[in-house]
């Protein structure tokens, strides 16, 4: 939160307000981030596992490395914090730190976008390839980049000025971008809740391996704990700043690693495990209802029969085609 600042010799100064997880200690934040640490580490080297030994078998599903890369960013983050714990006073820390915290989260958001909308496109072809839906999601996508980069842009400055003003402005744009990202998120429940309320015109064009059924399932797991946290985010945004003498109970330090990032962890393990690389894949070039349709038979074999004699999937074999519209 942006608020009053105590001078600390700055610019930047230290907050003065309570901010979540509050100031990491040696004793207590030191371990628990080292157990984070690791956790996101080895998320990290699985899903860019998957994706280097999907690309060599001319499988390409970006979203292996995209989660990767929000991995990583929180493995800087918690870094930044075992070293914030050891250098209290230093305020470009804090910064960092919340830079990081901020940047790693919205890849779950965009892929749970992403895997929404092949199921929608795969129960309502009709419609999900429907131009009106591309544009929104592009504009959402667009919407969803410039909050975030006035929100860092804003946040930096707001460490380096005492001007209230300047303060307010800053509170205010973090809290219209958490709105945005909550919306973002409403966005892809509303696209998922569709696949499954909207009556059918004609038969599902399923993709991957497993049932639309399993598909669904797993992504509303997924969609679930992403809603939880942005929600935790969004009410904390707009909840008057607290003196970090008296921080409010979503400041405390079991609400900020549990709901911020025990429920990421969550919704990472469960889409690495369940290999949603493979269940979510779908053609490269895939532009146009019918698309999905070529393949949807190995989304429906059973285990068995997807597998070749030397342990391999049939639809990592698979080589693209044509346009890489959609991965």
């Amino acid at each position: 939160m942006v608020q009053t600042q105590v001078s600390n010799n700055g610019p930047p100064y230290i907050p003065a307000t309570a901010m979540v997880g509050g100031h990491p200690t040696t004793s207590l934040d030191v371990p628990i981030s080292a157990v984070f640490l690791a956790f996101y580490l080895l998320a990290a080297v699985g899903n860019m596992t998957v994706f280097q030994t999907n690309r060599i078998r001319g499988h390409k599903f970006l979203m292996s490395w995209a989660m990767f890369g929000f991995c990583m960013a929180r493995n800087a983050t918690f870094v930044l914090r075992i070293v914030w714990a050891y250098r209290p006073h230093n305020a470009r820390l804090i910064i960092a730190v919340q830079i990081f915290a901020a940047a790693g989260v919205l890849v779950s958001y965009i892929v749970a976008l992403l895997l929404s909308l092949r199921i929608f496109r795969a129960t309502h072809p009709e419609l999900g390839w429907n131009p009106k839906l591309r544009m929104l999601c592009k504009g959402l996508y667009i919407l969803l980049f410039v909050s975030f980069v006035l929100t860092i842009s804003f946040t930096i400055e707001s460490f380096y000025t005492l001007n209230l003003k300047i303060k307010k402005v800053a509170l205010w744009v973090q809290r219209a971008s958490s709105l945005v990202q909550l919306l973002f998120n409403l966005t892809s429940l509303i696209i998922l809740s569709l696949s499954i309320s909207l009556p059918r015109t004609t038969p599902p064009e399923n993709f991957g391996t497993g049932s639309l059924k399993k598909k669904t399932t797993i992504l509303s797991i997924v969609m679930f704990f992403v809603l939880f946290i942005i929600s935790f985010r969004f009410g904390i945004a707009w909840t008057d700043p607290r003196p970090a003498s008296n921080p409010a109970w979503f400041d405390s330090k079991p609400a900020f690693y549990v709901i911020e990032y025990v429920l990421e962890l969550v919704v990472i393990y469960t889409l690495l495990l369940t290999r949603f690389d493979r269940m979510f894949w779908v053609p490269n070039g895939s532009a146009k209802a019918g698309d999905y349709h070529m393949w949807s038979g190995y989304g429906q074999k059973d285990e068995g029969e997807r597998l070749s004699s030397s342990g391999e999937e049939s639809v990592l074999q698979l080589k693209p085609y044509g346009n890489d519209t959609e991965r």
